[in-house]
């Protein structure tokens, strides 16, 4: 059994100051509406974190990557010159700097592994709908990330990072 926290509550009090403080800055990063209903990055993690206890309750590592999978977001934070819509371009590389910045504090609960996360947090925008970069991608580098171990992993994740309000 896993010595996570029991729910998105009790693992947002248990994190260290500094990546709460890193968490609770994504209040500021708004998003766009069309993909986020929620408003900001902060509200979108959250809803993501329950849909991963909900769905995966046993399964760290989903939960882990719920936490950091947007945490890249105020980074790289502009707005659009052309559509006037807040982006964040390449958080996703940003967030995954931050599993390896906080990798001790995950692997600090029992059946976590780092590599999964980090392949989940640094791909999810590859298998994202109605737009999946990953078909446009060169052959060698896709096969590259179908074949790693968690690939299926970063699909199922892919069915709880949906922009809306709802648990799903």
């Amino acid at each position: 059994m896993s010595n996570i926290p029991t729910s998105p509550q009790s693992l947002i009090r248990s994190l260290p100051d500094s990546l709460k403080e890193l968490l609770f800055k994504q209040w500021n990063a708004k998003q766009n509406p069309t993909w986020h209903p929620e408003g900001n990055t902060l509200k979108h993690i959250i809803v993501v974190l329950k849909r991963a206890y909900h769905k995966y309750t046993d399964d760290p590592n989903m939960i882990m990557a719920a936490l950091f999978h947007d945490l890249g977001k105020m980074d790289t934070y502009a707005i659009n010159d052309k559509t006037g819509q807040p982006t964040a371009y390449g958080h996703e590389q940003k967030s995954a700097d931050y599993v390896m910045e906080y990798q001790d504090w995950i692997l600090s609960h029992d059946e976590t592994d780092l590599e999964t996360i980090h392949f989940i947090v640094k791909n999810h925008m590859l298998v994202k709908y109605p737009n999946p970069i990953l078909e446009s991608m060169r052959p060698s580098k896709r096969v590259a990330i179908e074949t790693h171990k968690s690939f299926d992993k970063l699909l199922f994740f892919s069915t709880i990072d949906k922009g809306t309000l709802k648990m799903l």
